[in-house]
């Protein structure tokens, strides 16, 4: 497993409960925002729905169907941030500052986020 995905000084499972946080994020954003851009809002909404969708599936205590190994959901997640840091300008809403900014820094946010993760198999939490 490569060094990066597996030194850093964020715990899986706080990962795991920040990707349903940016799940929720990238879902509700674009409506309390107000998004001007209709594109903006469909891309949000569906990176919120695929990342849930990554959190449910991956193979570490906030998992619920446990398929996707640690590392892997790393490397889909550097994938994800930086497709978000470029969303605007790929599907042309790069004039709606709003978006323009959520996504951007979200994107930025999340590079941070994935870089500190130590992306290995951890522990459920006891109840």
């Amino acid at each position: 497993m490569p060094f990066m995905l597996t030194k850093g000084p964020i715990a899986p499972g706080v990962h795991g409960l920040l990707d349903y946080v940016l799940g929720a994020v990238l879902i509700l954003g674009p409506f309390v925002l107000g998004f001007e851009s209709d594109t903006a809002k469909s891309v949000s909404v569906v990176g919120g729905v695929a990342e849930l969708g990554v959190a449910m599936t991956t193979a570490w205590s906030r998992g619920v169907i446990k398929l996707i190994p640690p590392a892997v959901h790393g490397m889909i997640d550097y994938v994800f941030v930086v497709a978000l840091v470029l969303a605007p300008f790929v599907f042309g809403f790069d004039d709606d500052g709003t978006a323009t900014a959520f996504f951007v820094v979200l994107g930025v946010g999340g590079l941070g986020l994935v870089a500190a993760t130590r992306f290995v198999p951890d522990e459920p939490h006891a109840v």
